[in-house]
């Protein structure tokens, strides 16, 4: 089955970790997790044993909390801001007052985890949860004040426990460094945590693909610190950016902000979501760091500065995934190095320079197995693709404060090169795929308070792309076109684009509208052009229950590497192609019964225009494809496709303010897409029903969470077994039965993890230690079948199942 084509279902292509998925390889996962679980089992027992050791050494030393309190709208600093360290019942613990540049500092503490409260006449006052104080370094908070609302003449200041921002009333959700790092089975990875979020659905245990309300996982745009980046994972799908293992290291994230829907005219070219990552600063005057030894890699951070003006933060992370696979006998060795940087110099109190970077080197050898009579581990070896990669990002911005906002200049470059290469049994080479994509990004983004009830957005930028390909597919059974491809492109694009918005408020504060409008332009395509126009309105009916709704059209633009193929005279191929649109609605209400519990239901309907499909077999669109190994959209295709998502959502999440945390999902949803003829079917990522419950108590230093999800059966493909048989002879993969593309479904998948946090303090060095077991109860989640001539399956068909029962250990020492 052809990577760059195939419809999302079993058999289609290539590699994943480490076990199987019917979009890839097989793999033995009775035998390979039996085995991990033995080897982990050992080193886990002793884990659970220093747990209670390190109560033998009593800390000395204190901690320090830092930060600021700005307005959110300006970003100017809030002089005389009282914050505090509440107790049990609100009284102050202890607190201080901002400075004149808005900075305060809370010190003497004892390590543990705090609350912090921020208020100031005239504002809204805030809560932030889930402050790790530790003796290391100090930990930095940031406090954005709203203005108060108005009530009868009354400025209504209740704290609140999540916060909001005018321009997206819907479907956004906050998370703090802490609620990311405990997930239980989240594995440090800031996309394993999104998945518990409503109208969030994943591909498979061994992947962390973002399905956003029925969208695929090329549909999302990715921002870290005002740099837009291209994909977050190792081993990433080219076209899709969804892969197997997080890129960004969670150590640095101080705060994110997840878009679902509906989402302000400054974030585009992206269908479904978008997610904002914003780090933390690092800490002037002194140099700390952190080793990390987690169930795949290790890592080391750093962070520190010359003074209060300047400050860094550096990691460095080395997988050890190449020798585990070794250890269970699997013939693939993925491996990988990533670092990361951010620089941030303030020289003046109107001026803040951020530099960020971040890069990844990937590496993916294939071993021929010792025993040839062994169909498992030869189906893994000729049924993936060798899969390499190497890419970056850097950039650089700059914030300027102005008389009532602020505006933000960012410059940065990212680099992907992908190398993909298969043989079949015979030695021949049936494909290679040597890609390189470079983006060169200028952006100008602003604010500014035209008065007190008028808000002004503003933005515009331009983007270079390159595309440079030297790709090579043999037609067979398995790809959707007949005839060999065979191109070189190098070929490049400019991406302009421009928008404004204002933001409205009633006088009484209840009512708050936003309208926005956004061009971009996409000069590869016949047609550059599209507009986006959206609004977006919130109705306090009071300070607990509020109605809000958002409506629009967000557009995103075909893949580099779907514009660089080339058709028999020399021509691009897909000059054709359109501005993917989504028009977009979305409406519900939020109740807060309590400051810290808020709860929220949500309806959504999307509807797809110009959705690319295949122009030799118009049956297979797009939209099926990117949740496997490898690449999509490298073959010619048309803007005939059609989609439709709609459902409902209902979301509640309990903040920590004692012991206990909650957060619990539930999404019901339907995902169809339309190929030539216009006949919807289900897609890939058409799960009906899907409920996760993620809580956590917490006593001392000692933490016990759990994620429990359960979600309806998802569609697949079922094989052509005759033309399989002859695919497989060849290539060691199977051929779909397109008529009946995504006609049959998994059964329910349900799934409990299970995490064990425990923290010390030794004084001057401290950290946490935990372990994490994934799928306490073992479930078999069969997800598909893999087609193989195995003698022992009779059938040709194989189960393929999820992730087992699987411990998972590691530790974070702060020094």
């Amino acid at each position: 089955m052809s990577p760059s084509s195939a419809p999302s279902s079993p058999g289609s292509t290539c590699a994943q970790f480490p076990l199987d998925d019917h979009r890839g390889y097989p793999s033995p996962l009775t035998s390979a997790t039996s085995r991990l679980r033995r080897i982990v089992g050992h080193v886990a027992t002793l884990a659970l044993l220093s747990f209670f050791l390190v109560d033998a050494v009593a800390a000395q030393e204190r901690g320090v909390i830092r930060g600021r309190v700005v307005d959110a709208v300006t970003q100017e600093a809030l002089p005389g801001a009282n914050v505090i360290i509440p107790n049990a019942d609100g009284t102050p613990l202890t607190g201080a007052a901002t400075t004149l540049e808005g900075t305060f500092e809370i010190t003497g503490l004892t390590p543990g985890t705090y609350s912090l409260r921020a208020s100031l006449l005239g504002y809204q006052a805030s809560t932030k949860t889930d402050i790790v104080v530790q003796t290391s370094r100090p930990t930095f908070v940031l406090f954005e004040l709203e203005e108060a609302v108005l009530e009868g003449g009354e400025i209504v200041v209740e704290a609140g426990f999540f916060a909001e921002s005018a321009d997206a009333p819907t479907s956004v959700q906050v998370l703090g460094a802490e609620e990311i790092r405990r997930t239980p089975g989240g594995q440090n990875d800031i996309s394993r945590t999104l998945l518990a979020l409503p109208g969030v659905g994943g591909g498979i245990d061994i992947r962390n693909d973002l399905l956003v309300r029925g969208g695929g996982p090329s549909e999302n745009a990715y921002i870290v610190d005002g740099i837009e980046i291209p994909q977050i994972n190792h081993f990433a799908t080219q076209g899709a950016a969804g892969g197997p293992l997080g890129l960004l290291n969670v150590d640095f994230i101080r705060e994110t902000e997840f878009y679902t829907g509906g989402f302000p005219v400054r974030y585009g070219d992206a269908a479904s979501s978008v997610l904002v990552i914003n780090n933390r600063p690092g800490s002037p005057g002194i140099a700390s760091g952190d080793f990390t030894l987690g169930a795949t890699d290790t890592a080391l951070s750093l962070d520190g500065g010359p003074s209060e003006s300047f400050n860094w933060l550096f990691s460095v992370r080395r997988s050890y995934l190449q020798f585990l696979f070794e250890l269970l006998e699997l013939p693939i060795r993925p491996a990988y190095w990533d670092t990361q940087t951010r620089l941030e110099y303030n020289p003046t109190i109107r001026d803040r320079i951020v530099g960020f970077g971040v890069g990844a080197i990937d590496d993916f050898d294939i071993v021929e197995p010792s025993d040839p009579n062994d169909f498992e581990q030869a189906d893994i070896a000729n049924g993936v693709l060798d899969n390499d990669q190497r890419s970056y990002t850097v950039g650089v911005s700059w914030r300027r404060l102005i008389d009532g906002g602020f505006f933000t200049l960012a410059l940065s470059r990212s680099y992907q090169d992908f190398a993909f290469a298969d043989i079949d049994r015979g030695g021949v080479a049936v494909l290679q795929n040597n890609s390189t994509e470079v983006n060169t990004r200028l952006r100008l983004d602003g604010d500014k308070r035209l008065s007190r009830l008028l808000t002004l957005g503003f933005g515009g930028g331009i983007t270079r792309g390159t595309i440079e390909t030297a790709f090579f597919q043999v037609a067979t059974p398995a790809t959707n076109f007949t005839a060999d491809l065979r191109f070189q492109t190098d070929a490049g694009l400019w991406l302009p684009f421009g928008y404004g918005q204002l933001t409205k408020r009633s006088l009484d504060g209840r009512l708050t509208s936003t309208l926005g409008l956004r061009l971009d332009a996409n000069t590869f395509l016949d047609n550059p052009w599209s507009v986006s126009p959206r609004l977006s309105t919130s109705y306090a009916i009071n300070n607990r229950l509020s109605v809000n709704a958002a409506a629009g059209l967000f557009t995103q633009s075909p893949e580099y590497l779907s514009l660089g193929v080339r058709d028999e005279q020399g021509g691009f191929a897909n000059a054709g192609l359109s501005w993917i649109d989504v028009y977009q609605l979305v409406g519900g209400v939020a109740f807060t019964p309590m400051p810290s519990l808020r709860i929220t239901v949500e309806g959504y309907y999307k509807f797809y225009e110009n959705y690319p499909i295949s122009a030799s077999d118009p049956r297979v669109s797009l939209a099926n494809l990117g949740g496997d190994f490898g690449f999509v959209g490298a073959e010619p295709l048309l803007p005939d496709g059609q989609g439709r998502t709609y459902g409902l959502e209902v979301f509640a999440q309990r903040k920590l303010t004692s012991r206990f945390y909650g957060l619990a999902a539930y999404t019901l949803g339907w995902s169809e897409f339309s190929a030539a003829g216009g006949r919807f079917r289900p897609s890939g990522w058409d799960v009906r029903h899907s409920g996760s419950f993620t809580g956590g108590y917490r006593l001392g230093g000692w933490e016990i969470g759990a994620k429990i999800q359960v979600q309806s059966g998802r569609p697949y493909t079922p094989f052509d077994l005759e033309a399989s048989a002859i695919e497989y002879a060849r290539t060691g993969r199977a051929v779909l039965d397109r008529d009946r593309l995504n006609a049959l479904r998994t059964p329910y998948y349900a799934r409990v993890d299970l995490r064990v946090d425990r923290r010390f303090d030794l004084g001057p060095v401290n950290g946490v230690a935990y372990l994490d077991i994934q799928n306490l109860f073992n479930r078999e989640n069969l997800f598909g079948f893999e087609y193989t001539q195995d003698p022992a399956e009779p059938d040709f068909l194989r189960d393929q199942n999820n992730v087992g029962l699987l411990p998972n250990l590691g530790f974070s020492i702060e020094f």
